[in-house]
């Protein structure tokens, strides 16, 4: 058995439970722009009273429903996703056979798990392309802004105000976004053009999306960890 590559074992599933992996940052994302908004807003009509209260919860309300919606769609999903695309890889000759049945069921109970250990065993026997070598750039916003941010908008709070202060930590929550789908691209184009270091994208993909609510403490030291790596590796180009 050999490690093969996208084009040899070609499914449309993988690329689903990619992007299923990822909607979480989407629903960060709504958050982030919907606290900047609140900020605006609040900087002009002042977030007291019931139009300050309306703005507060239509803003938290948003990203919550979009959170729930998510996951439901999630939830349904993924076990199709996982038996489709294990049942393509286990047609093929590699290092790995899954079980499709039992990833399926296990992808119901424990969808966003399985989905992350589906990744990371499929990255080790199938290689994946990217053609691109500047997704470190946004691993390094990712590993900087939202700490800079909000740090900023807590120093800025009593000189410049509240709004100020809201709109930054919205900042602060909107570049984390990217981090978690910069890592995983970046560290599949280092695994594919580095001799000395291989990371395993489904490993970095993860630590993206299990630190994403403590991005300013965690994403500096995931980040420049991978960074030190990747430049020893491949360099910065």
């Amino acid at each position: 058995m050999q490690r093969a590559t996208v084009n040899d074992v070609e499914s449309l599933s993988y690329r689903i439970i990619e992007v299923l992996l990822l909607l979480p940052t989407a629903a960060w994302g709504l958050f982030g722009l919907g606290t900047i908004f609140l900020g605006i807003t609040g900087g002009v009509g002042g977030l007291q009273g019931p139009a300050g209260m309306v703005g507060i919860l239509g803003t938290f309300g948003l990203g919550y429903v979009a959170l729930l919606v998510l996951a439901v769609v999630s939830w349904l999903v993924t076990p199709v996703v996982l038996y489709l695309d294990t049942s393509r890889i286990a047609e093929t000759d590699v290092d790995w056979d899954p079980n499709p049945i039992l990833w399926a069921v296990g992808g119901f109970f424990l969808g966003h798990l399985m989905k992350l250990n589906h990744l990371y065993y499929r990255h080790k026997v199938v290689v994946d392309w990217v053609d691109r070598d500047w997704w470190w750039v946004f691993v390094t916003v990712g590993a900087v802004c939202p700490l800079t941010f909000i740090a900023l908008g807590v120093a800025l709070a009593e000189t410049l105000g509240t709004a100020v202060t809201i709109v930054l930590v919205g900042l602060g929550i909107l570049s984390a976004v990217p981090f978690a789908l910069a890592i995983y691209r970046d560290a599949t184009y280092v695994r594919l053009n580095s001799a000395e270091w291989r990371p395993n994208p489904g490993t970095y993909v993860s630590l993206g999306l299990i630190f994403l609510l403590l991005a300013p403490v965690a994403y500096p030291f995931v980040g420049g960890y991978y960074l030190v790596r990747r430049y020893g590796a491949v360099g910065f180009e």
